[in-house]
Parts: structure tokens; sequence; C-alpha cells
């Protein structure tokens, strides 16, 4: 009987596992899973991916085929305009709806049509002759604006191609911090639990112990400082690529073949420098400036304009009507406006003086980017040189003291200590190549040129 009972009760815990499982299963399958899925990308597959799909870009782009259809749209004014008119108007008193002299062979004066309301319609076409060279000079504006969008578009491409690769390599260094990380709480979580035995053996002492589980909390905090930047960096990458900012993103890990494309030695870069879309683009808004001057110098010259135009006349009480057509050359003499052109002119003369600046203030400014991208690319090198150097001498350093320690000769502090050094020699040799990376990206953008592959 207790057999029995012993076997029933089994049974019902069984049943009872059985159907927790049951409903957790089904949980999981009902429950929403919205993390998108980790996103894998290589450095070409990113920056690729980078001048495709970046929403400032795409912008930028749009704003380059607006200013040539602008521009366009400035040169079909010298085609004249064509209009349809149409107008209605109601006399406080009968008014002659056609010329007197054909009705007065005809009928006389009592055969003249006389109607309150009256209409016109028709087709009016102006013609500029002479606009004393100012829709030549907005046609030549209107070009240079174009010409400005397509320097900002390619100045914003090659932005764009350094973003991706400092965000990419900065991930690819997080990622060798954390993995030097790891490999400290693995030898730290050894060291503690070695340290527990001895204490408990009476061969340490407590404060041993203590230590260890001290730093390794450190380490625990450093690790999550880390990954919080890993995945900032993550999410900045993958907004650059237009994609959501919430989705993982893992990369290659960085070899020495991705440093051997830095040339030891590079040729005088600033003649290129000295082209690049900024300084093209100021360049053409200088020459704006001065086109400027010259439409509001085209204020005071007179402005000539040809006019056709053909219109039926007829009126609404009265079955008449009437065809008619002009053709007229019109002269616009501009004599007072209130002194306003003359401040319009002035106005354009400061633009000229201030576009002229900001030219010298972009060819100064690229050329001191350049000089600081080159003694950055130079520092990387020093640094890369002296954080592998550091690297060989901490570990070897900490293999020392790690058998000093265990033969009682040291303390704990120097162990932890080496050992400390150790990582950040391994996290200054990550952010040396990432540096290294950056920095000679940071010339291919200077020079809008692929210098450094």
């Amino acid at each position: 009987m207790k057999h029995c009972n012993r076997l029933a009760a089994t049974t019902g815990t069984l049943t009872v596992a059985l159907l927790v499982c049951l409903a957790r299963s089904a949980l999981a399958a009902g429950a929403p899973t919205n993390a998108p899925p980790t996103l894998h990308l290589t450095l070409s597959g990113a920056v690729e991916a980078a001048l495709k799909l970046n929403p400032g870009l795409k912008a930028a782009s749009h704003q380059a085929t607006a200013a040539t259809h602008d521009a366009s749209a400035t040169a079909r004014g010298r085609w004249g305009e064509l209009d349809s008119t149409a107008s209605y108007s109601y006399f406080n008193n009968h008014q002659i709806l056609v010329p007197m002299y054909q009705e007065l062979l005809a009928n006389g004066i009592s055969g003249l049509p006389f109607d309150r309301s009256q209409g016109q319609y028709g087709l009016v076409y102006q013609f500029p002759l002479y606009l004393g060279g100012k829709l030549n000079n907005q046609i030549r504006i209107a070009r240079l604006e174009s010409s400005k969008a397509a320097a900002l578009l390619e100045g914003n491409r090659w932005q764009v191609r350094f973003n991706a690769v400092s965000l990419y390599s900065t991930a690819q260094a997080l990622d060798q911090v954390l993995a030097s990380l790891d490999e400290q709480l693995a030898a730290l979580q050894q060291t503690k639990s070695t340290l527990d035995a001895m204490v408990q053996l009476g061969k340490r002492p407590e404060v041993d112990r203590l230590k260890v589980v001290d730093e390794l909390e450190g380490v625990k905090a450093q690790r999550a400082s880390a990954q919080a930047d890993r995945v900032k960096v993550g999410a900045l990458l993958l907004s650059v690529l237009g994609r959501d900012p919430a989705a993982g993103v893992t990369v290659d890990p960085l070899t020495e073949r991705s440093l051997e494309s830095v040339p030891g030695e590079l040729p005088s870069l600033g003649g290129q420098a000295a082209n690049n879309s900024a300084v093209r683009g100021a360049r053409l808004a200088a020459e704006q400036a001065d086109r400027g001057v010259k439409v509001a110098r085209s204020d005071f010259l007179p402005k000539v304009y040809a006019e056709a135009s053909y219109q039926d006349y007829t009126g609404t009480e009265i079955d008449r009507t009437l065809d008619i057509w002009a053709a007229t050359v019109s002269v616009k003499l501009p004599l007072f406006e209130g002194n306003a052109r003359f401040k319009r002119l002035d106005a354009a003369r400061q633009r000229q003086a201030a576009a002229r600046e900001a030219l010298t203030e972009a060819q100064l400014k690229v050329q001191a980017d350049l000089q600081e991208a080159l003694a950055r690319l130079d520092a990387a090198r020093t640094n890369l040189t002296a954080a592998r150097a550091q690297v060989a001498a901490a570990t070897e350093a900490a293999r020392i003291e790690q058998v000093r320690y265990d033969t009682g000769a040291s303390t704990i502090e120097d162990l932890l200590r080496a050992r400390a050094r150790e990582e950040g020699a391994r996290a200054a040799v990550a952010s040396a190549q990432a540096g290294l990376v950056t920095a000679g990206e940071r010339i291919n953008t200077v020079v809008e040129k692929e210098v450094i592959q």
C-alpha cells in the first residue's frame, strides 16, 4: 500500500512538472519577439551600405538634383513667357465694345454696339529683349548653385565614409578590449578560487582574498562600461548605415593585414587638399557673390520687353465680338525707388567681400586639417609601436609576479598591479590600432581621394 501511495505521488509530481513545462513553452511561443536580428558587417560592406543607405547622403542627393532643376528652370527664362488671359468687367454705364470707325462706315453712330457687361480672353506672350545682364547673371548664379550642391554631396560622401570607417574600427577595438577584460576576469576568478582554498588552509591571509574580490568587481564594472560603449558605437554605426540602431551588430576582428594598407611615406597632398569639396564650394560661393553684384547693378539699367497678344472681346448683352491682336515693344527706365537699389547694391558688395573671406578661411582650414591628419597618423604609428612593446613587457611582468606570488616572494598588490598594467597595455594596443585606421581614413577625407586603401 505504501508502494502504491509513493508511486501515485511520483506520478502526480511528474504530471505537474510536465504541465509547467508545457505552460512555459506556450508562453515562450506566444511571446512577441520584437528584437531585431544581429547584423554582421565587414569593413567594405559597412562603407558600401553607408554610401548607399545613409539618410543624410540621400537628402544631399535630392538637394543636388533640385538645384540642377532650378538652374534649368532659370535658363528657360530666356524663352519668354506665354500666358492665357481672361477678364470680365461691369461698368456703371454702357461702354463702346469695338472701335468706332468700324461701325461709322456701315451703320453710323446709332449702330455702335454699347454694353455694360464686357468680357475678354486670349493669349499674351512676353519676351525679354534686354535686362541689363540681369537674366544672364541669374542663370549663371543658378548654375553655380547646382555646382555647389554637387560639391556638397561629394563632401558628404567622404564624411559618411569616414564616419563608417571610424565607428567600425572603434567597434573592433572595443571587441578586443572586451576580450582582454574577459581574460582578466577569468584569471582573477582562478586566483580567487586558489586563494579561497589557501585561506581555508591558513596559508594566505583573508585580506589577500578580499583584495582580489575588490579587483574582480572593479574589472566587472570596467567590462560593463566597455560593453555600454560597444552598444553605443554599434547603434551609431547602424544609424550611419540607415538601419535600426536597436539591432545588434558584429564586426570582423582587426588584424595586422588591416593595418598594412597604411603606407609609411605619403606624397605631398597639399595640392589635392586645395581642391576638395569645401574649397570648391567656397570658390563657387565667391563667384556667386560676384554675379550678385552684377545683378544689383543691372537694376540701374533700362529694361526692354517685346510683347504680343491676341484677344477676343465680347459683350454679354449683345451678340457682338471682335478679334484683336497687338505687338508692343516697351522700355522701362528706372528713376526712383526710395534709394532701395543703392542699398541692394551695397548689400551685394558686402556679401561679395564675405564670400571672398570665407574662401580664404576654407583654404586655410583644409590645409590645417591636412596637417592635423598627417600628425595624427604619425602619432598613431608611434602609439601602436609603443603599445605593442608595453604589451610584451607587461605580459612578462605579470607572469613573473604570478610566479613570485605563488612562491611567497611578492604581495597580492604587486600581482594585481601587474595584471592591471597588462590589461591596460592590451587596451592601448586596440585603441592604437583603431586610431591608425581612423587617421588614415581622415587623410582620405581631407584630400577626398583614396590615398590610403
